[in-house]
């Protein structure tokens, strides 16, 4: 190594790293040179640094690769660990210099304490925020699945964190929607979480950890909690694998929540417990357990950092989809608790996301909730964190605003009041994917008829942002978001606005999006029409218009094989466009009048009320025609049979719409 480049480190510091460089020295200088160097940067960033500086880490790398003593290796390797503790930059160059494939290598070593010093030093490395896919390839899965038979507890220990931690990054890398897709590398298993879980499972993995789990060993319990945690996640087979083994580690993980006095086994134990109960493979009597529970993850909020923060994450977890899991949190102050995290100035990045993602879980369907929030005068720090610089707090934010905008009152006071529009547009044109769709998403609530901000929403030029994104073919979500917004743009919308809408989309192109592969954009196109057509004054929507597409379009919609929602839309498109005289006789002439009558005795009973109502405004008198030969059409095919038949129907709003029709054929 060059002299020049050590010029900030010590004699003696600069001596060791020579010595180390030169194959000529004798191995014990060299191991002495060495362990010099570990006791010189343990515990100290400063000097960690300056060796960094200095080129230490492919010094060390290099003889992990090329020597054979295993005194030597095993402070080679452990320096490497130190060099990676806490420091990111020195994780980066290990990973730079490929110093990662010959600690995995060391794990098969017969030397027990080469094995503690290398796995030791990979587990460091693995809690890097991004570890490289190299660590968890095939080889290297089966390497830490072996260490569960080492006769070290520590290396046990070491072998599930790192497991978990492959998890984990997995599971965040499917996350960084923002990010470009990283190549993949020969024969490695962890294309995805679900894919690694079950490669670990397969190799007993897991059967290892559960009975690791139920020994008394509770040193590495915490670590067999935390990989069980990442190996049942979102994974239903091995969720149930769990819950149903004879060595019953449910029981085990249900004990070590109430009695362990560790606030993080707590957390990790709940954690497991969310699992199975998200994969709803839990018998109902687990509900009460989760109830007691709830209070008690609020608690742990005040411990340590690394468990309070992930405390409101396992939380939200917990209750999502769940109205009264949601109330039990909330009457324990869920809610003050995670906003004093908001206001407080020292929190972390990862703590405010987390508990911004909590309160949007909490706020989701309660407006008690809702109240709360604005009662705990949190509003402003949520509006101000869609400006954070970091982008996993303004789409934790996106999603906390899109759950209180469910309410009309905060809409109108509270929202408005903080000028939410203006940040909320900005975010449609945000770096982050992620962070984009959850924008999109909660624009649709801002956009809305009794809305505040929607004149505002208009001024910032939202029709042409809203088309703009329909059509680009980046994300799915971004598009159903954004056709979603533009269907409640439209509701009950004045005709200059209904106007203003089809200048910016256009006619084919809606016909388009009506047709599209997707059932869910093509539902919600069908909506679009639906409310463009409500109490239309004929200058909107006609035949000449869309080119004679529309009631073509519509008959292939009525197809028994298309989801109920695409029928139901197609038929409330139907009964709105019937009052145009033109499109009327179109569809007169049309199979659509064959096919109503299948739908009226549709499994669903909106869809039997909807296609009546269309017969109604069908036959319906007008002041241009005589509805007594469409009338007499549909007394041919049979519909004043199959409406009497549906007298008794057990719908009451099918049973007075058969009323109303029966009536007008009588007429």
């Amino acid at each position: 190594m060059a002299t020049h480049i050590y010029a900030s480190l010590d004699e003696n510091s600069i001596k060791s790293l020579n010595i180390l460089s030169s194959d000529s020295n004798g191995i014990e200088i060299r191991i002495q040179a060495a362990k010099y160097i570990k006791n010189c940067i343990i515990g100290n960033k400063l000097k960690k640094k300056l060796f960094i500086d200095a080129g230490a880490i492919p010094l060390f790398v290099n003889i992990l690769n090329k020597e054979t003593d295993e005194d030597l290796l095993i402070q080679a390797s452990s320096i490497i660990g130190s060099f990676g503790c806490r420091i990111d930059e020195g994780s980066q160059k290990i990973f730079e210099y490929n110093g990662v494939t010959p600690l995995i290598s060391l794990l098969s070593s017969k030397n027990l304490k080469l094995v503690e010093s290398a796995a030791r030093s990979l587990k460091i490395v693995s809690l890097f925020h991004q570890p490289p896919p190299s660590i968890y390839d095939e080889q290297g899965v089966k390497l830490l699945i072996s260490l569960f038979n080492h006769p070290l507890d520590s290396v046990k220990e070491v072998a599930a964190t790192i497991i978990a931690r492959g998890c984990e990054s997995l599971f965040n890398q499917s996350s960084l929607d923002n990010m470009e897709p990283q190549p993949i590398e020969p024969n490695l298993i962890n294309h995805s979480l679900l894919k690694y879980q079950n490669f670990v499972h397969i190799h007993s993995g897991l059967s290892t950890m559960i009975s690791i789990l139920v020994s008394p060993r509770s040193k590495i319990q915490e670590a067999c909690l935390y990989a069980i945690g990442w190996l049942t996640r979102d994974n239903v087979q091995l969720s149930s694998y769990v819950v149903n083994d004879e060595r019953k580690p449910l029981e085990c993980i249900v004990n070590l929540f109430k009695k362990n006095k560790s606030p993080r086994v707590k957390l990790l134990a709940v954690n497991c417990l969310c699992n199975f109960n998200q994969s709803k493979i839990l018998s109902t009597s687990f509900s009460h357990l989760i109830k007691n529970i709830l209070p008690i993850i609020i608690r742990l909020m005040a411990e340590e950092e690394t468990v309070k923060e992930e405390a409101p994450v396992v939380l939200a977890r917990l209750i999502v989809d769940n109205e009264d899991f949601q109330r039990i949190a909330s009457e324990a102050e869920a809610i003050t608790r995670l906003g004093s995290f908001l206001k407080d100035s020292s929190a972390s990045d990862r703590l405010k996301e987390n508990s911004l993602t909590a309160i949007a879980v909490l706020c989701s369907q309660r407006e008690d909730s809702r109240k709360q929030v604005v009662d705990a005068k949190i509003i402003p720090q949520i509006i101000s964190s869609l400006n954070s610089s970091n982008y996993a707090i303004r789409a934790a934010a996106c999603n906390c605003t899109k759950s209180l905008s469910r309410s009309i009152k905060q809409l109108r006071t509270s929202l408005f009041d903080c000028t939410i529009a203006t940040p909320l547009l900005k975010l449609l044109d945000d770096p982050s994917l992620e962070v984009r769709v959850s924008a999109s998403a909660t624009l649709c609530n801002l956009v809305l008829d009794f809305s505040p901000m929607k004149q505002a929403v208009l001024d910032n030029g939202i029709l042409q942002k809203l088309v703009q994104l329909i059509f680009e073919p980046h994300d799915f979500k971004i598009r159903l978001n954004c056709i979603w917004a533009l269907k409640n743009l439209l509701y009950m919308a004045e005709p200059s606005l209904k106007e203003s809408a089809m200048k910016e989309l256009g006619y084919d192109k809606l016909i388009d999006l009506i047709k599209d592969h997707d059932s869910s954009i093509s539902e919600q196109a069908l909506a679009v029409l639906r409310n463009l057509a409500f109490k239309d004054n004929d200058q909107l929507v006609s035949e000449e218009r869309f080119n004679g597409q529309m009631v073509p379009t519509l008959e292939s919609k009525l197809t028994p094989s298309n989801p109920p929602e695409i029928i139901k839309q197609t038929l409330f498109v139907i009964c709105n466009i019937v009052t145009n005289e033109k499109i009327r006789n179109s569809v007169m002439n049309s199979s659509i009048v064959n096919k109503l009558l299948h739908f009226m005795e549709h499994k669903h009973s909106d869809i039997r009320v909807v296609s009546i109502w269309c017969v109604c405004n069908l036959i319906g008198p007008d002041e241009n025609t005589n509805s007594s030969v469409r009338a007499m059409k549909f007394k041919e095919l049979g519909y004043v049979k199959k409406l009497e038949s549906l007298v008794d129907d057990q719908n009451i709003e099918v049973k007075d719409r058969v009323k109303t029709a029966l009536n007008l054929f009588k007429r």
